[in-house]
């Protein structure tokens, strides 16, 4: 599924033209009352934490947009029961980590997939990730997205060992494997970094900056 690309170029030109991030002033309604630090206990849940950080970093965006502005609006590209179900997630009683990828993160995933595929994209924006599911087949984008959580709340001392490699099962099925260095190893064998904000915890679990956006499977792969 993920490696059949038909009718792909004429699809995502015309996805981009009428995307729109529908849980702007809806869902996504603003950030919650109080303070949230790294490592702190937290009364909001990881959508609110990650809304909260994203309104933190709107004046450092060269775009006019907070840092996780593309990763909220690729919920927002979800099929209504999806984008239910994560949102779900990220707002229940269950504990959950989040490696939240940054928006550079999934500007660098555009164009290598605009250059690899030819696709003749007008630019990075976060409606371009809706786009994703014409591209490499339904359900891709939920997926991608499942595969940026895992069950229990995973500070960075137990996402990483010390002394050696390590597996952590992802909710999307696959594994990601972290290494010594404080690295993470993909899917698509990327090296993924942390490149800022970690161990940012909330009411229900913990989120993790990451640099790279997860992959579960090689998209350019034959």
């Amino acid at each position: 599924m993920y490696k059949t690309f038909t009718h792909f170029k004429s699809t995502a030109i015309a996805l981009i033209a009428g995307a729109s991030l529908i849980f702007a002033g809806s869902v996504f309604a603003g950030p919650p009352a109080g303070k949230v630090k790294p490592g702190k206990p937290g009364m909001n849940n990881i959508l609110e934490v990650a809304l909260y950080v994203n309104g933190m970093g709107i004046e450092n965006e060269e775009e006019g947009v907070g840092e996780f502005a593309y990763l909220l609006g690729a919920v927002g590209c979800l099929p209504a029961d999806q984008a239910n179900a994560v949102v779900g997630l990220l707002t229940g009683s269950d504990k959950y980590t989040l490696f939240a990828p940054t928006n550079q993160a999934f500007r660098n995933l555009q164009l290598t997939l605009n250059d690899a595929l030819d696709l003749g994209l007008p630019g990075t924006s976060p409606e371009v990730t809706c786009a994703v599911d014409s591209l490499l087949g339904e359900g891709t984008l939920f997926t991608v997205l499942a595969y940026h959580l895992t069950e229990g709340r995973r500070f960075s001392n137990s996402v990483f060992n010390k002394n050696s490699e390590k597996e952590i099962e992802m909710l999307a099925g696959g594994y990601i494997k972290t290494m010594p260095n404080l690295t993470i190893i993909d899917g698509a064998y990327q090296m993924v970094t942390l490149p800022s904000l970690k161990n940012v915890n909330a009411s229900n679990g913990v989120i993790h900056v990451i640099d790279t956006v997860l992959l579960p499977f090689n998209p350019l792969a034959d």
